[in-house]
């Protein structure tokens, strides 16, 4: 009777969840829809010297339509959540699989996990050759996407399967610390894929080749050793191939780490401009955001393995959830689709963590280079990636996670002074 009670109340609360949260996101686009909208016709004061009206429209329109398309997709995302649990398609997706033990609960989640990719395979089209076409951002050609695609696909079967086999073992075989062990698992192997990634993943997808300015990557390694860093050398990757979009990162772990530039970052900054953006990811090692990100992701995933160990022999967990079958799979399923409909509500702390760390992250750039670089860097950023440089203060404190334009210009410029 009160395992009944309990999966009633489950159930309700499952789906005033998926109801509330979508009809937020919603609300919160269509406020920066109307934010964008309001500031349509001019160049807000503070840019109207460095971004011309033509690329402030169309930073407006960009990132209206990308908002528009973004509604669509919450009413869809929404209707697939009500499919898959309130309407049960997980159950009977779950029954329609050959009772095989183990193969079972590995075909179960592979056949979820290529329906979910299918069909979100027309909106990943939508979005490259329509929307980003449009605006003149793709690079991408039908061919690429979908090698892409093989290519990933190909990878998920390889890594992903014997690593599922790993953990429903692990479930079936060692009792009540399955969850322990698991998680463990799923540590070393997330580590591993950070070492692995620069030197063989990467290069599956995309060329890397050494920066060949040899006065920049002089300047670039003094920069890194300045900040006590070592990296296992400077790249270049050809990100054009794909989209006319710039950026810079560090990959890699431990001594492992290479500084990668996008090759159309570099085509659009002047040489002190880059090395103002990569002050401002050296800051991001420098203060120990990356270490810190890291423990504060292993913290949540040790609670969401002790969490799902828990609740694996709860009977109303599973039924709360509309599936009847207790399983492994089925409580995989349930943590990756069903967690992050609670976990929604913790975005604005997530988001605001992030926004802080980006602000010590320039303070730290503007320590090593003058800081008008990194203004004029950001700006170049804001034109070339259509970024709008107005926001409504509501949507940008729940889910950007860097600061606003004029905001983080304003900071940088006490800085300057």
């Amino acid at each position: 009777m009160r395992s009944n009670l309990y999966s009633y109340y489950a159930q309700v609360i499952f789906i005033c969840f998926i109801v509330i949260n979508h009809l937020i996101e919603i609300y919160l686009a269509k406020r920066q829809l109307a934010t964008l909208r309001a500031h349509a016709g001019k160049v807000p004061d503070a840019f109207e010297k460095a971004i011309t009206f033509e690329e402030h429209n169309k930073a407006i329109t960009y990132g209206s339509a990308r908002l528009r398309l973004s509604i669509i997709h919450l009413i869809w995302d929404a209707a697939l959540l009500f499919y898959w649990f309130p309407f049960r398609g997980a159950q009977r997706l779950y029954a329609s699989m050959p009772d095989a033990g183990n193969h079972r609960e590995v075909l179960f989640l592979l056949s979820f996990t290529m329906i979910q990719t299918l069909l979100s395979l027309p909106w990943s089209l939508f979005s490259t050759f329509v929307l980003e076409e449009k605006f003149g951002f793709n690079k991408t050609t039908p061919k690429l996407f979908f090698t892409d695609r093989l290519k990933g696909m190909g990878l998920g079967l390889v890594i992903g399967v014997p690593l599922l086999y790993a953990i429903i073992g692990i479930y079936n075989g060692l009792g009540t610390y399955w969850w322990l062990l698991s998680f463990i698992l799923i540590t070393a192997f997330q580590f591993g894929l950070l070492w692995l990634y620069p030197t063989y993943i990467a290069p599956l997808f995309n060329k890397f080749k050494e920066l060949e300015s040899l006065e920049l990557k002089s300047e670039i390694e003094k920069l890194v050793d300045h900040a006590g860093f070592q990296s296992k050398g400077v790249y270049v990757m050809d990100a054009s191939k794909r989209s006319s979009h710039g950026n810079a990162y560090f990959t890699g772990f431990g001594k492992n780490k290479r500084v990668v530039f996008f090759d159309t970052l570099l085509k659009d900054l002047e040489n002190k401009e880059v090395l103002a953006i990569l002050a401002h990811e050296l800051g991001h090692l420098k203060l120990k955001h990356i270490p810190k990100s890291l423990v504060a992701s292993l913290v949540i995933s040790f609670l969401g393995f002790w969490l799902m160990g828990s609740l694996s022999q709860e009977e109303w967990f599973y039924h709360g959830n509309f599936i009847k079958f207790m399983s492994p799979a089925i409580l995989l399923l349930i943590f990756m689709q069903v967690l992050p409909i609670y976990s929604f509500w913790t975005t604005p702390f997530s988001s605001w963590i992030s926004r802080r760390r980006e602000f010590e992250a320039d303070a730290y750039a503007a320590s090593q280079v003058d800081s008008k670089y990194l203004i004029s860097g950001l700006i170049k950023l804001y034109q070339h990636n259509a970024s709008p440089v107005v926001t409504d203060k509501v949507y940008s404190t729940f889910y950007h996670s860097h600061p606003p334009a004029l905001e983080r210009i304003k900071r940088l410029e006490s800085l300057k002074r």
